[in-house]
């Protein structure tokens, strides 16, 4: 009877050990945990810092590569934007060189789309591109919008009746654009984000946030460690956007109204003496109201948390962590994923920002440092169908 019982109890210590081991290897989600509130009628999800599902790595497999020096239809300067249509059609903004190219998924030259000068159709400094559901395509250049149908063919020149330092997709057919502060503005130096419509006019201010300048009130200089806002597109009725100073991320709808904030609770990171003199040796951007940049330069508190935002045609967000300056030349950076509804879902490590996410591809601009040559890659994502979504 004692040999049954002491043999009963290496059963059940086994048994435990099992259970124990299968809880411990179980899906991380499981143990995951956000809360949920509610802020001025608003929705509000609270992160952990840890992601739910944990690291995850994009194994990527070269596509295609578009690029060659010795094509003039191949051959690229500074490209600034890049997008894709729902046929995998590729167009170029080649801004140094001042024009816009049409590939075909395959990667073969189709057009060349309006051409530089001051006429109809025309472009001076083309930056942006911006594509609608039926694969029209929008150029911005200096201060218009200039419209061309799926052939190519020009529509119609618009006007900006605004400057805004930089221009993004919106919802419903309209843009985004953010401001550059002004020293000399009431209350202070603001950057903020404005909804344009697609006849140039701003419809409305969404958000806007003060901005760090110097003790005389009448400069401020942009430098690596200055707060920003980031803005990128959800879906067609609604973005996203934050200011890098909090990690505080609103979807807002079409009409600019905020529909879910999500939070990461992490602690900020502090700028050290020799981030500081770093910066004021080769880290300012743009000077505004001042000659000496050094002297007007002021640091924020702390580093921004975020530098970039990019999403992919499933509306998931990835967050471009923001780096230290004594890492610049790092080709690695560090992204954190969230879900549509404003969950914490992965950490990821990028070999390069890609500067679309699209149909199961990362597509990369890359320029040869040695050469000046500049290539169109398009990356494959091997297990993208083991990314998750919630």
């Amino acid at each position: 009877m004692k040999t049954k019982r002491y043999f009963l109890r290496w059963i059940i210590l086994i048994l435990c050990l099992i259970l124990s081991f299968g809880c411990s290897e179980s899906d991380k989600g499981s143990e995951w945990t956000s809360t949920i509130e509610t802020e001025q009628g608003t929705k509000v999800i609270r992160n952990p810092d840890e992601p739910k599902y944990g690291d995850f790595v994009f194994d990527l497999e070269e596509d295609l590569v578009i690029g060659d020096a010795n094509d003039e239809y191949y051959f690229f300067y500074r490209v600034t934007d890049l997008k894709v249509d729902e046929d995998g059609n590729i167009y170029v903004c080649d801004g140094g060189n001042r024009r816009v190219l049409k590939y075909s998924n395959k990667g073969k030259y189709v057009r060349t789309i309006g051409r530089q000068g001051q006429g109809p159709g025309e472009y001076s400094f083309p930056s942006r591109l911006f594509l609608d559901d039926k694969g029209n395509l929008c150029v911005h250049g200096g201060r218009s919008f200039i419209y061309y149908d799926r052939d190519g063919n020009f529509q119609k020149q618009v006007k900006l009746k605004s400057f805004y330092s930089r221009i993004l997709p919106g919802p419903k057919e309209t843009f985004l654009g953010t401001t550059q502060p002004n020293p000399r503005a009431e209350g202070g130096a603001k950057t903020s984000i404005v909804q344009i419509a697609d006849n140039g006019e701003s419809l409305r201010t969404i958000d806007e946030y003060p901005v760090e300048y110097s003790k005389s009130k009448k400069a401020f200089v942009l430098h690596w460690y200055t707060h920003s806002i980031s803005v990128s597109k959800r879906n067609k009725d609604s973005f996203y956007y934050g200011f890098s100073k909090d990690y505080r991320i609103h979807a807002a709808d079409n009409m600019g109204k905020t529909v879910l904030s999500f939070v990461k609770e992490e602690e900020p990171m502090f700028i050290s003496g020799e981030e500081k003199e770093l910066t004021k040796e080769n880290g300012f951007f743009a000077a505004i109201g001042t000659n000496e940049p050094q002297e007007a330069m002021v640091f924020p508190a702390h580093r921004p948390f975020f530098s970039r935002f990019v999403t992919d045609d499933l509306g998931r967000l990835y967050v471009i962590r923001h780096r230290s300056i004594l890492e610049r030349d790092q080709s690695i950076r560090f992204v954190d994923v969230f879900s549509q509804d404003g969950f914490y879902l992965y950490r990821m490590k990028w070999p390069f920002v890609p500067s679309l996410v699209k149909g199961g591809f990362l597509y990369e601009v890359s320029e040869n440092v040695e050469t000046g040559d500049v290539k169109i890659f398009r990356h494959k994502i091997n297990n993208w169908q083991e990314f998750k979504e919630e």
